[in-house]
């Protein structure tokens, strides 16, 4: 069950049963709890909870047969997120406590409706078919009651009784579409396909000219696999509203389904053209249409397109050249996309979002000095968050300017407990169980970057202790993995705790290019070389596939080979290395003499 907040809930019903009197209000017990009652209402409506609970608490404790003060507080139990309230037990007793308010005063709707409610998410489906029925006989105008009570009823699996309820609400209410919806779902359900046919006909015929009966009717053949007959309903909501977004959606929607590629285009094109949708329903349809380019491998030209359509519409819009960067990055092109969100941000500089993108954009075009000075730029707008700080830190250091990169990684984990330096030797396990989830992976990538930093400055003893604190606090940092478990191996360190390393790295991302090219260059350490070029082999072909055409690859992949006893497929792989980092001198020491050196 979901926990939200009470406070209104609650000042509600202290609200509603206020003017109650009791027959038995002389009572020293009842006086006493009722004092106790108005003081947590007070509490209450000042929205302060804790209080409040305590005073509902007593208030009962003092008379529990006081029924303001047992729904009140049986209701603040239920809500408590506390191991010891929230056992089977426990949680039965609170809803009894409403039970005896909702007895003692069945006309209260707003009482029978929590509790109707609350008894169907705690499966005592049958108490909650038992105060709807009775808030029905009382209150037989009260139409919401009987969704209500239809939605217990096919909980309770019958549905019979359900789709009768609906259809007494229909009797007074008309028909209306939410209902028949429901009602469909319930047919649906009970196997009668025929029946829910005839209920979305029957909408149609309540209301001819709406276009959305059509778009559930095309949904519900969609449903049962009726293809032919979802274009014919969608159509036919067309024709009535030849301009409406949704419909226009609910096509497309359906030419993706079959693969149509060329009517899914030109019903996004008018979607966007649509007036019934704002710029945010434009930007979504459009989100969702790039990412299922992406995700396809699609022709991205398709995605451009439809871009001139909004650029046309919202020129000067930081939102939409927030989602061209975001499109031009997943096509691989961060120059166009840092050319984007610098719009953005000449439109809004304060947006630490789109500085964020646009120095992520330089970094992953390896323009660090850029990514630098865009840094100095956002914080002359506002003071850059976390986030920003460990960006700048990373592009500072592959600019050789490791001091101050170490500095940014230092001020963030002090920032996020003083405990928290790079080289600390004290014990954190205290520290590490008090965190949670968010504060694991981030105190984990911190120390990794402190990995990294002073593994480039050489402090082979510092990166390796940072790597400890990256896996200490988070285990399943798979970077953090990879790096420590290919460093370890590169500087002759514990090649079997380096291959344990790697090989969880993998069992959390299997299909990562360069955390195959650490676990074969590892098995190559361990001369255990036949195994080292099968996962050499699916890190270079896993690279390819995603454009990454790295030099270390294709190294490691001459060594194997060599070691394999196939000279000239080596040679091959290192001359290709050669050709990506030509500066290489063992690289082409290899190639020279055409066979295999450490150094």
């Amino acid at each position: 069950m979901k926990r939200k907040d009470l406070s209104y809930f609650l000042l509600a019903i202290t609200v509603l049963t206020a003017g109650i009197v009791f027959a038995d209000g002389n009572n020293p017990s009842r006086q006493k709890a009722r004092y106790y009652y108005t003081q947590g209402s007070i509490e209450a409506s000042a929205n302060h909870m804790p209080q409040a609970y305590e005073y509902f608490k007593k208030a009962y404790e003092t008379d529990s047969t006081y029924t303001d003060a047992s729904f009140t507080y049986g209701s603040q139990r239920l809500f408590t997120q506390t191991d010891t309230l929230q056992s089977e037990h426990e949680i039965m007793k609170s809803l009894s406590m409403l039970q005896k308010y909702v007895d003692t005063y069945p006309a209260d709707l707003y009482a029978g409706q929590m509790y109707g409610y609350l008894s169907t998410r705690l499966d005592t489906i049958s108490e909650a078919i038992r105060v709807y029925e009775r808030i029905n006989s009382l209150m037989p105008k009260e139409t919401q009651i009987l969704v209500s009570l239809a939605e217990a009823y096919m909980m309770n699996r019958q549905s019979a009784e359900a789709i009768s309820s609906l259809e007494r609400y229909e009797a007074i209410e008309g028909k209306t579409q939410p209902v028949s919806l429901k009602k469909i779902t319930f047919l649906l359900a009970a196997g009668d396909t025929v029946a829910a046919v005839a209920e979305s006909n029957a909408l149609i015929n309540a209301h001819p000219g709406d276009p959305f009966t059509y778009i559930l009717k095309g949904n519900l053949y969609e449903v049962i696999g009726d293809n032919d007959s979802v274009v014919a309903a969608f159509k036919e909501a067309e024709v009535i509203a030849p301009d409406n977004g949704a419909v226009k959606m609910s096509l497309a929607n359906y030419y993706r389904n079959v693969g149509d590629s060329v009517m899914l285009d030109t019903k996004i094109y008018e979607a966007l053209l649509s007036e019934d949708f704002e710029l945010e329903d434009k930007l979504s349809i459009l989100g969702d249409y790039l990412q299922t380019l992406i995700d396809e491998k699609g022709e991205k030209s398709r995605g451009d397109h439809l871009f001139t359509v909004l650029m046309s519409q919202y020129p000067h819009e930081p939102k939409l050249l927030d989602l061209t960067a975001r499109y031009s990055a997943a096509k691989g092109d961060f120059k166009d996309a840092a050319e984007q969100i610098g719009y953005a941000i000449d439109l809004d500089a304060t947006n630490e979002s789109y500085w964020a993108q646009l120095i992520s954009y330089q970094i992953a075009s390896d323009r660090y000095k850029d990514a630098v000075e865009s840094y100095k730029k956002a914080s002359g707008h506002f003071e850059p968050s976390k986030g920003l700080k460990s960006l700048y830190a990373g592009a500072a250091s592959q600019l050789e300017d490791e001091d101050e990169a170490e500095k940014i990684i230092e001020e963030l984990l002090a920032e996020y407990n003083p405990q928290l330096t790079i080289n600390t030797t004290e014990d954190l396990t205290a520290m590490r169980a008090a965190l949670d989830y968010d504060g694991l992976v981030w105190v984990s990538n911190l120390y990794d970057m402190a990995g990294d930093i002073n593994y480039k400055k050489r402090d082979i003893d510092k990166a390796f202790n940072a790597y400890e604190k990256a896996v200490f606090f988070f285990p399943d940092n798979a970077l953090a993995l990879n790096n420590y478990a290919y460093f370890l191996a590169e500087e002759g360190g514990d090649l079997e705790k380096a291959k344990k390393m790697s090989r969880r790295s993998l069992d959390i991302d299997e299909n990562n290019p360069t955390y195959l090219d650490t676990y074969a260059w590892i098995l190559f350490k361990l001369k255990e070389y036949g195994e080292a070029k099968d996962y050499q082999e699916m890190a270079i072909e896993l690279g390819q596939e995603r454009g990454d055409e790295n030099a270390e690859y294709y190294s490691h992949y001459g060594d194997i080979l060599f070691m394999n006893h196939e000279p000239e497929e080596a040679l091959k792989n290192w001359e290709k290395a050669l050709e990506l980092d030509p500066e290489n001198e063992l690289l082409k020491k290899k190639v020279s003499n055409k066979t295999f050196f450490f150094k």
